[in-house]
């Protein structure tokens, strides 16, 4: 099965192709070579490239809908898997990642990203059944559930040494070594108590509420 996944930086993009691919008999169509290409996992298919915040990701591409951007691919998988995390860890995550790759000081908040990048595919969603979301903390609660599920709804045929194969990751690229510690920080939602009142009100005030809902996610209204 041929199939392309995105997802904003650190939001489990390598975590989810990791384990796909050492599950399934699949091909990922992703190019890295070129970051600003519909190709490239991180793609930022939003209209709004101002505030695309590293220049190896802007792109000039203005997409109105879902069969304009297969035109673009130059290839066609059966599907798209798209990866979220919970808004609030993934802004501590992504702010944090900004600062040890040195990216560009931004003048917007980078919720506003968020907003943008997951709204784009949940309107495409609504124009084909081939654009399936993932949330990671269900990756994180129950990976063999959660890929089960994906295996009946798109039809994912196993690899012979699956069966021998733990769904238990403890090291991806581009992240460090994953404890247990670190897995209870996102199920019990330590991340929270980095925020004081007036930073997550701010998110609040700016988080989509359509957005985070169809994705399965829900404000925080106390730390």
């Amino acid at each position: 099965m041929n199939l392309l996944h995105y997802g904003l930086q650190r939001s489990g993009t390598n975590f989810l192709e990791t384990l796909i691919k050492q599950k399934y008999r699949v091909r990922l169509l992703n190019r890295n070579e070129d970051r600003s290409s519909p190709l490239q996992k991180h793609f930022r298919l939003y209209n709004d490239k101002d505030i695309i915040p590293e220049p190896q990701y802007r792109n000039n591409y203005i997409i109105s809908g879902f069969e304009d951007f297969e035109r673009l691919l130059g290839t066609t998988p059966d599907y798209y898997l798209i990866i979220s995390k919970d808004p609030y860890s993934w802004f501590l995550s992504y702010n944090n990642w900004a600062k040890k790759c040195s990216w560009p000081n931004v003048s917007h908040h980078y919720i506003m990203e968020y907003n943008l990048f997951y709204k784009k595919w949940l309107e495409f969603s609504r124009q084909t059944e081939k654009i399936i979301f993932i949330r990671y903390l269900n990756l994180l609660q129950n990976a063999n559930e959660e890929l089960g599920f994906l295996e009946s709804q798109i039809g994912l045929r196993k690899t012979f040494f699956a069966q021998f194969r733990s769904s238990t990751i403890d090291k991806v690229a581009q992240s460090g070594q994953f404890s247990n510690d670190r897995r209870n920080y996102y199920l019990s939602e330590k991340y929270l108590e980095s925020y004081n009142k007036k930073d997550l009100q701010t998110i609040n005030s700016l988080l989509d509420p359509e957005v985070i809902s169809q994705l399965g996610y829900e404000k925080k209204k106390a730390i």
